[in-house]
């Protein structure tokens, strides 16, 4: 599919062009929406150029998505969309740079592509010419990869709280001034009462699995925002000679808010490692709290178990069973015995 957004005297339009159709007088951008053969073939002849196949722009060594063909510049570049099953996937955006037209060739629907043609259409000075219409896209692209770094950090500060929240009840109680007014209130804490909620292994299998998923989307943005650096730093080269003062500086702007996106897509990746090795440890501790459980019974019952065994032997002179209070006081010995290692456990803080 191929759309044609032409400028005349109205303004600006798009213009949905059949194979084998000549492209109108004053179209400043063609857009090729997965173009066929034929498709390809028709827009390569306009420009006297060979347009890249699906195979060519697949290719992931730099030479084969930024280079230059006489006058005409090509520039492929990593994008984040969202898949028709719901997650956002990468996906690549070729920009075919003319003197006198810009193309763009996709194989994927992003939202913000829409909504930037959509704003074109209504605002014609957004694409007034080639250059203005590539800076507007790379702009869109930037902030779509921005917006996504957003709502990872807002998940991750979510998943980190659930981590590391601190589960106990607390209860607000009042100052009173000594004038019988309330002047302040604090929070306190009855540590003797307080009911601690730690959370499951099964919440924690949840926050492992959205931390691995933060951690994929971020991926994919630090892969596309490699792709754009890369691509600013070609296109600065190859460009910056046609472009005037203003366009120099909004490339130039480009250019720094992908690298502050880079550093910061850095950081948040360290973040989710640092989120998944915390996340392990509190279920590490879980599970030898549960061991040491297991443990503290088993010590605890080998004493009870050490007394019936002994009042359990078959000797004939066993004076104790004899006696009236034999079985009771057996049965209190065993009781003891099981009570003293869980108080000699608990007053050295292993409980």
């Amino acid at each position: 599919m191929i759309t044609a957004y032409v400028r005349d005297a109205a303004g600006l339009h798009a213009q949905a062009l059949a194979t084998g159709e000549a492209v109108p007088p004053g179209t400043v951008w063609l857009d090729l929406l997965y173009p066929d053969e034929t498709e390809r073939l028709t827009v390569s002849n306009l420009l006297s150029v060979d347009l890249p196949t699906q195979d060519d722009i697949n290719e992931i060594e730099t030479s084969s998505r930024l280079y230059t063909e006489g006058d005409v510049a090509f520039m492929t570049t990593p994008v984040i969309v969202r898949s028709a099953s719901g997650p956002l996937e990468r996906g690549l955006l070729t920009f075919v740079l003319a003197p006198d037209m810009l193309v763009t060739i996709r194989h994927t629907e992003p939202l913000w592509f829409a909504i930037f043609a959509a704003r074109a259409l209504r605002q014609a000075e957004l694409v007034c010419n080639p250059l203005e219409a590539f800076l507007g896209l790379l702009e869109a692209v930037v902030d779509r990869a921005a917006d996504v770094l957003e709502r990872v950090t807002a998940d991750l500060d979510r998943l980190s709280h659930r981590v590391f929240a601190d589960h106990e009840d607390r209860t607000v109680e009042p100052l009173v001034g000594r004038d019988g007014g309330v002047v302040q209130r604090k929070q306190v804490v009855d540590r003797q009462h307080v009911r601690r909620r730690p959370p499951t292994t099964v919440s924690m299998r949840a926050v492992i699995n959205a931390v691995g998923r933060a951690g994929d989307l971020t991926q994919k943005v630090r892969d596309s925002l490699a792709g754009l650096e890369r691509l600013v730093a070609f296109a600065t080269t190859v460009a910056g000679p046609r472009m005037n003062k203003d366009q120099k500086s909004r490339l130039k702007t480009i250019g720094r808010d992908v690298h502050s996106l880079v550093e910061h897509a850095a950081f948040q990746a360290m973040q989710t490692n640092f989120l998944l090795d915390a996340t392990l440890g509190v279920i590490n501790i879980q599970q030898t709290n549960i061991i040491k459980i297991f443990s503290v019974a088993s010590v605890a019952f080998l004493p009870p178990t050490l007394v019936a065994s002994i009042y359990g032997m078959n000797f004939e002179h066993m004076p104790e069973l004899d006696w009236t209070w034999g079985y009771p006081l057996a049965l209190g010995l065993m009781v003891l015995a099981a009570l003293g290692p869980l108080w000699y456990f608990r007053k050295r803080g292993w409980l």
